[in-house]
């Protein structure tokens, strides 16, 4: 992520451009697109990072686990309310290593101690950074130099009194792996930012990957909820909660 900031920072190029397939799946597409073009002399591929395997939305793992109906506008309430991460599981899953919010966990980044539970949950060292995901358009009045960054592959300096408004995605030098979001890139996860601003004055959440620990994403309800490291999680239009073990799941069961 610095190496690639420097560069675009460096002032010697017009454009940087950094593929988002910085693992395996990026060898395996380079191979495909230079047969391709072997092929067919054809040098242009439609594609999108939103092309792995379409989410499988059934049984939650065991009976522990409630459901109800749940769109956007309620999901963000709940965020908002509560401050409990969610599973958030929609379409087709990102190609690449990176969650960029199809199989992403979703929390607020208002408490600094949001991002210490994350990676508890995570299982990772209470050092590392969690990364925002905004608005496109709300990006440069939060972040430096908050341009454009769908696949989280630049920093981004946050800005004034930002750090204190989202300290839970402020890295220890300031900084932040910022995604950026629009309405045509991903519109159900624009539409919950969107939602979630007009609720807390704030178009930034928390986005880190939803998977066990050195493992791909979740490919379905079941998988997630068997994983059992949040209290909720999200699949079309669906809510599954964690019956109450506690007065705090006791309220969260409320909503």
């Amino acid at each position: 992520i610095k190496w690639n900031s420097a560069i675009r920072a460096s002032g010697l190029f017009d454009a940087v451009y950094v593929s988002p397939f910085t693992n395996d799946t990026g060898s395996a597409i380079g191979a495909a697109c230079c047969e391709m073009f072997k092929a067919t002399y054809n040098p242009f591929l439609e594609w999108s990072v939103y092309s792995g395997p379409p989410i499988i939305k059934n049984r939650p793992a065991d009976d522990s686990w409630l459901q109800r109906d749940c769109n956007l506008k309620e999901l963000a309430w709940i965020l908002h309310e509560t401050n409990e991460p969610v599973v958030f599981l929609s379409g087709k899953a990102e190609l690449g290593p990176r969650a960029l919010g199809n199989r992403s966990i979703l929390a607020t980044a208002v408490k600094p101690e949001i991002k210490d539970r994350l990676n508890r949950i995570k299982k990772r060292e209470n050092y590392r950074p969690v990364s925002p995901i905004c608005m496109e358009e709300r990006a440069p009045m939060i972040f430096s130099p908050g341009t454009k960054d769908p696949y989280m592959l630049f920093e981004h300096k946050v800005l004034g009194d930002w750090v204190d408004r989202i300290p839970a995605v402020c890295h220890l030098d300031g900084t932040a792996r910022l995604q950026t979001v629009s309405k045509e890139e991903n519109q159900e996860l624009y539409l919950l930012l969107e939602e979630y601003e007009r609720l807390s004055g704030i178009p930034v959440l928390c986005n880190t990957s939803a998977n066990y620990l050195g493992a791909g994403f979740f490919p379905d309800v079941f998988s997630a909820t068997k994983w059992n490291g949040t209290a909720l999680v999200w699949c079309d239009e669906t809510l599954y909660y964690k019956k109450a073990r506690s007065k705090e799941e006791e309220e969260v069961r409320k909503l």
